[in-house]
């Protein structure tokens, strides 16, 4: 149990993890582009498809884009949430997401506060864009 359970999580915990290691195929993160600029969550003129791409598959440090969500911050980790239910093969953390990785950001062109994010389910329970973001990603559910 001890080679089974406790030396993987410490091995996935020393990993330096430059990237969030999701696996998902190519289409289906092209689909859920099209999804997030249908319900206009991404701020289109600054998140080209090849910017959203490069920020979630490649090494931080290989590129220079950034996704910039059109979304306020409990529908930010909302979004995260859904993210990682529906792609829950990843070494991603809230942290590396919003804050270490620094490719999230907000309409403005800043990144989100991690504290804020961190703490958004305590203060609103429900974002403003729960039902969208529930769209968006049931057709990933369950695949």
């Amino acid at each position: 149990m001890f080679k089974g359970v406790f030396i993987p999580s410490i091995k996935k915990k020393l990993r330096s993890s430059k990237n969030f290691n999701i696996s998902a195929s190519k289409s289906h993160l092209d689909r859920l582009y099209d999804e997030l600029v249908r319900y206009e969550m991404l701020r289109l003129e600054q998140t080209t498809r090849e910017d959203f791409l490069n920020a979630l598959t490649n090494n931080w440090n290989a590129h220079e884009s950034k996704i910039h969500l059109n979304l306020d911050s409990p529908s930010a980790r909302e979004f995260y949430e859904f993210f990682t239910t529906s792609f829950p093969n990843n070494s991603m953390t809230l942290k590396d997401f919003f804050e270490t990785s620094n490719v999230i950001r907000r309409p403005d062109g800043r990144p989100y506060n991690y504290s804020t994010i961190k703490n958004a389910p305590i203060r609103t329970p429900v974002s403003k864009r729960n039902g969208d973001l529930q769209v968006v990603f049931s057709s990933f559910q369950n695949q």
